[in-house]
């Protein structure tokens, strides 16, 4: 009996797919484009609002040390709105300690924008975004031969996969048979499902788990008849998300859809959506369903010696340190796939040109270590790879495989990690041996 795996599916697992003409890639320059040349209309009146693009320019003319996307953007938005009220009126803060920052006495802005343009930005931020997550999503439930390599991938392993999805589409559990993510019918309200975090917890059939960590297109608030209400006011918060049956309920429900913001401790509003953006995200855990799979992660990591991780950027700190627990946890049965895509400083002809297998090897071994020397290399993968293959140095980690390939997979030294550095859709041709490894 195949394992359960755990995965983490990142931004980047679907920048290989094959989108129909004229559709730009998901990638995140493309969503931060996107968003910044957008015209929002007013609070007030129908003036076109640039606050986004006004942000921007003022990120990237500052000595800011990181290229500037989209997640920057709404996090800039988030905390102008949370200050804002405290630098509006000084004299005149507001008095509920919830919405009080503890630190804005202490500040005063450097630029004055209107709160009322604000909230205004932000939906239609989250909008686009989810707009162009559901541009990959629809085709891909709507005909199952779209990227079937990525169907098939998930489809074919005999066991079973625990899916932490960073990404805000659903096309891993559309491509299941099954899949359990702890949403259940309730009785006398079928328009939405809530969440019973027991039912993931025992998953009594024994399917895939899904957890969509950051957020989904198909969340949203819960319309409950006052019937129901009454019997769900105790179990649920205000803020709790619920699951529709298809991003176009959800969409029609987000346009006219306005409430009140969450607080973090430290007074700091926070906006309460279907998807989690921002560099807030630890704070926007605390609702359901995002602090319960929060804990199933811990469950999984603790549970399987596998996990796979596929186009992550590292970048959620809270991820990264359960993940680099797999050394502490399991030691050297640990089995992990890593699948990213590396760009190097010879093109890939120039690698196929090279004929002698031996020398190709070299070229590509010294290249992977060239990369890890880069300004721009992600250094906390970088920290990862380390504790995966026992090296102390990302110069170590990156030359320490028994063979190397553009393509193909390598496993460390150790034997504890296999990594592939060609993309997803390139390692998916080789998803028995991924299979294989991991069951190790």
């Amino acid at each position: 009996m195949e394992k359960r795996i755990t995965t983490i599916v990142g931004a980047g697992a679907i920048l290989d797919f094959d989108l129909p003409e004229g559709m730009p890639k998901p990638s995140t320059k493309y969503i931060t484009d996107e968003v910044v040349k957008m015209e929002v209309k007013g609070f007030k009146d129908d003036n076109p609002i640039t606050i986004i693009k006004d942000i921007y320019d003022i990120l990237r003319q500052s000595k800011y040390p990181v290229s500037v996307n989209f997640e920057h953007l709404f996090h800039a938005l988030e905390m102008c709105y949370a200050y804002g009220w405290v630098w509006k009126d000084p004299a005149n803060p507001p008095k509920n300690p919830n919405v009080f920052p503890v630190f804005a006495p202490l500040t005063s802005p450097s630029h004055n924008f209107d709160l009322d343009d604000i909230r205004p930005a932000m939906h239609a931020f989250l909008l686009k975004v989810m707009d162009i997550v559901n541009g990959y999503n629809a085709p891909y439930l709507a005909d199952e031969s779209f990227n079937r390599w990525y169907r098939d991938f998930w489809r074919c392993y005999q066991g079973t996969w625990d899916v932490f999805n960073l990404n805000y589409d659903t096309t891993i559990e559309h491509s299941m048979d099954h899949c359990e993510d702890g949403f259940e019918d309730i009785q006398g309200q079928p328009e939405f499902q809530h969440f019973n975090p027991m039912k993931l917890w025992r998953n009594e059939n024994g399917w895939s788990t899904m957890c969509h960590m950051h957020g989904c297109i198909e969340f949203h608030d819960s319309r409950y008849k006052e019937s129901v209400y009454k019997d769900e006011v105790l179990k649920y918060d205000f803020h709790d998300l619920y699951k529709y049956p298809s991003y176009n309920i959800v969409r029609d429900h987000y346009m006219g859809s306005s409430k009140s913001w969450m607080s973090n401790q430290a007074g700091e509003q926070l906006e309460n959506t279907p998807i989690i953006t921002g560099l807030r995200k630890n704070d926007k855990l605390n609702i359901v369903p995002f602090d319960f799979y929060h804990g199933y992660l811990y469950k999984c990591i603790m549970d399987s010696n596998a996990l796979l991780i596929a186009g992550y950027s590292f970048g959620d700190l809270y991820v990264n340190q359960i993940i680099e627990r797999m050394e502490l946890i399991h030691g050297n049965s640990k089995r992990v796939v890593l699948i990213d895509w590396w760009p190097l400083q010879v093109s890939d002809d120039a690698i196929t040109d090279v004929t002698d297998p031996d020398d190709r090897q070299e070229l590509i071994k010294e290249m992977m270590v060239q990369r890890v020397a880069d300004d721009d290399f992600n250094h906390r993968m970088g920290y990862f790879l380390c504790r995966m293959t026992g090296e102390t140095s990302t110069y170590e980690a990156a030359a320490s495989f028994k063979n190397f390939s553009r393509t193909a997979p390598m496993v460390s030294n150790n034997g504890c990690l296999m990594l592939f550095i060609g993309g997803f859709k390139a390692a998916s041709v080789y998803m028995e041996e991924i299979y294989g490894f991991l069951n190790s």
